[in-house]
């Protein structure tokens, strides 16, 4: 049994941020939070003190594992980017032994910036995808994954065969869905309308429903995209049209960003209990636009947080969420009248970094929360010790724009400890 002792951090909902000072925390012989309690400890296993914290991990819910190595290159438009950064970069994994490498630094990566579960794309490639779900379950990495799909309008070395790639997509599902006790589950990833045929986006709506595996794709992401898809689909007002004819819009689906959804795209998002996935360092970062949070949160839509490594350029998780409370006070503040609703908080950001984003993927019952029985995903940080001196809910504040990724100490999935190494 492992006994954590700290200060814990633990949000409840959007509104509500409990901080717990002086808590033990112990964790069970089955990955499992046995007890939280205030009570002090005499155990030898002890990790962390009275200077440390405790926080739920992070969960990334929108990122692409073959662009780990392409962060930060800028001044170019989606398009050009795509061209000249992501597609050569995901055909390198042709090479499964060059995928696997590149998978062992990104999960080091994510450990090393608190994030305990990935929602990512992989490359079009199934040898490439089943050797990354191996380096996930070797290193005890939480994850939702999937092979990307797209069969037209990328390059000869990287479009697939709809066929193959279907049946590819299901091997890969059938192997890794719910494997290593749930840890690892399949997402079905179509690249986009522009990249997929009807065929292959019916296939991946009607395997992910009858699989009951996860399905990721991009919705209203610049306007450039949905230009280029209003006239692929003269017969269809937008790809989210596009998505629900498909058979894609459910409540296993995550959309990432979402920048340009109307008011009725939202009520249809909202209805569908499909999540959207923020991405608000890559909506800038590309200069696609900046997504109403405050709007997609009022029509009742399922909200994570995602850095979209490496459209994002940051893969620190409480940073991407400090983007996104920046975004929403632009848009107040720049809005003609000057508007005057709330914009989100730290409390809402810990939220949607934790049991918010848990909520989104259906894993409410299982992480997210720092309660007994939830799995133990979590860290151990050394923040700046004046934090600790603020009332509650400046902590709260402080903690979230001040933490770094140098200040995690011990990282914990499914009870074992993970990292950083």
């Amino acid at each position: 049994m492992q006994t954590l002792l700290g200060t814990v951090l633990r949000p409840q909902s959007p509104t509500d941020c409990q901080i717990l000072s002086g808590m033990t925390l112990r964790i069970g012989k089955d990955g499992r939070i046995a007890e939280l309690s205030s009570a002090h400890t005499a155990a030898k296993d002890v990790v962390g003190g009275q200077d440390r914290w405790i926080l739920p991990g992070f969960i990334d819910a929108h990122l692409h594992l073959p662009q780990w190595d392409r962060r930060g290159i800028d001044g170019l438009n989606l398009h050009d980017w795509h061209k000249r950064v992501i597609y050569p970069a995901e055909a390198r994994f042709r090479d499964a032994d060059f995928a696997e490498k590149l998978a062992e630094q990104f999960v080091s990566g994510m450990i090393a910036n608190g994030t305990t579960t990935a929602v990512s794309f992989g490359s079009p490639f199934a040898a490439a995808t089943d050797r990354a779900f191996a380096v996930f379950a070797r290193r005890g990495f939480r994850a939702v994954h999937g092979m990307v799909l797209n069969d037209q309008q990328v390059p000869d070395e990287i479009r697939q065969d709809a066929d193959k790639a279907i049946d590819e997509a299901r091997q890969l599902a059938a192997h890794w869905h719910g494997a290593e006790g749930g840890r690892l589950s399949y997402a079905f990833s179509p690249r986009s309308p522009i990249c997929c045929s009807e065929k292959l986006m019916r296939a991946a709506a009607a395997l992910s429903q009858m699989l009951r595996c996860y399905l990721q794709t991009n919705v209203a992401e610049s306007l450039a995209e949905e230009t280029a898809i209003r006239d692929a689909f003269p017969e269809s007002v937008d790809d989210l049209e596009i998505y629900a004819e498909m058979g894609m819009l459910t409540s296993r689906t995550l959309l990432g960003h979402g920048v340009f959804l109307t008011r009725q795209q939202r009520d249809q998002v909202a209805r569908a209990g499909t999540t959207l996935v923020h991405c608000p360092t890559a909506n800038l970062f590309m200069e696609s636009g900046m997504m109403d949070y405050v709007a997609h949160r009022s029509a009742g839509i399922r909200v994570a947080l995602g850095s979209s490594i490496a459209a994002g350029p940051d893969p620190f998780m409480p940073r991407v969420a400090i983007e996104a409370i920046q975004t929403a006070k632009a848009l107040k503040v720049h809005a003609i009248p000057r508007r005057s609703y709330p914009v989100p908080t730290p409390a809402e950001a810990w939220w949607a970094l934790t049991r918010g984003a848990a909520e989104a993927l259906g894993m409410t019952n299982r992480i997210g929360n720092l309660d007994v029985g939830f799995e133990a995903d979590c860290l151990v940080v050394k923040p700046e010790p004046w934090i600790a001196q603020l009332p509650p809910q400046q902590q709260a504040s402080a903690l979230l724009y001040t933490l770094g990724p140098d200040q995690i100490e011990h990282v914990f999935i499914a009870g074992k400890r993970v990292g950083p190494q």
